[in-house]
C-alpha cells in the first residue's frame, strides 16, 4: 500500500507555508493513489452511464490540473496550442469524455500523474512568500487569487474527486453481482 504523508516537514522550500501545502498536495495524491491500486484497465475507463466520468477521465483530470496551475499561475503565462490540447480535454472533461476514455492501463496514468505533479512541485518549491502570497487578478473577478489558494484548490479539487472515483468503484463492483 502507497504511504500516506502523515509527517509534513517543514523548512524543505523557502517558505513554511509552502511547505504545509505540499505536504497537503502530497497526502492527497497518496491517499488517490491508493484508492486506485489494484485497478483493472477495464474498471479504469468504465462509465457508470453515458457521459458519466470514468476513473481514466477523473485522473487524466488531476494530471491537467497540474500541468495548467503551473504554467498559468507559476509561469504566469497563457497555453500555447500545443499545450492546449494536451491539457484543456482533461481540464475541462464534460465533451471530451469519449476522448478521454482509452485503452491505456493504470501505468499509463501513474506515470503522467508523476511527472505532471513532480513539474508542478518542482516550480513551487522555487517560489518565495512574496510569489507565494501576491494577490492576482483574475480568476475570482471579486476577490483575486493568490498561489497559495491555488495550491489549496489543487489538493481540493483531487479530493473532491477522489470522492467520485471511490463511487465508481463501488458501482463497478455492484454491476458484476
Amino acid at each position: 500500500m502507497i504511504p500516506r504523508k502523515t509527517y509534513i516537514p517543514f523548512g524543505e522550500t523557502n517558505d513554511k507555508t509552502i511547505d504545509y501545502l505540499l505536504g497537503i498536495i502530497e497526502d492527497a495524491r497518496a491517499t488517490t493513489l491508493q484508492r486506485i491500486e489494484n485497478i483493472s484497465t477495464e474498471e479504469l475507463h468504465w462509465q457508470y452511464a453515458e457521459g458519466w466520468n470514468s476513473i481514466s477521465a477523473l485522473l487524466s483530470h488531476f494530471i491537467s490540473t497540474a500541468l495548467y496551475f503551473r504554467i498559468e499561475f507559476i509561469e504566469g503565462r497563457h497555453l500555447d496550442d500545443e499545450e492546449r490540447k494536451e491539457i484543456m480535454p482533461g481540464l475541462e472533461m464534460g465533451k471530451y469524455i469519449k476522448d478521454l476514455i482509452n485503452d491505456e492501463p493504470v501505468e499509463y496514468y501513474l506515470k503522467e500523474l508523476e511527472r505532471a505533479t513532480g513539474l508542478l512541485t518542482d516550480s513551487i518549491k522555487q517560489l518565495n512568500f512574496d510569489d507565494f502570497s501576491k494577490k492576482r487578478e483574475g480568476y475570482n473577478p471579486d476577490t483575486g487569487n493568490n498561489l497559495a489558494w491555488v495550491l489549496y484548490h489543487t489538493a481540493e479539487d483531487e479530493v473532491h474527486h477522489r470522492g467520485q472515483i471511490s463511487i465508481i468503484r463501488k458501482l463497478y463492483k455492484m454491476r458484476k453481482i
